[in-house]
């Protein structure tokens, strides 16, 4: 099992507006492309004083293959229009991790 793990941290005063795009949009878009088998939205609870709100997006993957097919064929895309929408707004970093 493969973990594809987005961390955004979002500037407070679009919060709430970024939140609901996320779980209206970029959840569903990913969810349609049927390649990961689970998906996780989580808030970071711990928060350093950085001036925003941090949470990660998580997608589990069966298979290398399923993952290389999304990061190919949809990723780029899908934050794309994510970044057209709150560009300069926000900060990301993805890691990708394998279960052992």
């Amino acid at each position: 099992m493969l973990l594809f793990n987005i961390t955004f941290n979002i500037e407070s005063r679009i919060h709430d507006q970024w939140l609901k795009w996320m779980k209206a949009n970029f959840m569903p878009a990913v969810i349609a492309t049927k390649l990961p088998k689970s998906c996780k939205i989580l808030k970071l609870l711990t928060e350093v004083e950085n001036g925003g709100n941090t949470y990660t997006f998580q997608f589990y993957f069966d298979e290398m293959e399923d993952y290389m097919s999304f990061e190919m064929n949809y990723k780029e895309q899908l934050l794309d229009r994510h970044n057209m929408l709150f560009r300069g707004k926000y900060v990301l970093f993805s890691s990708l991790l394998e279960e052992v």
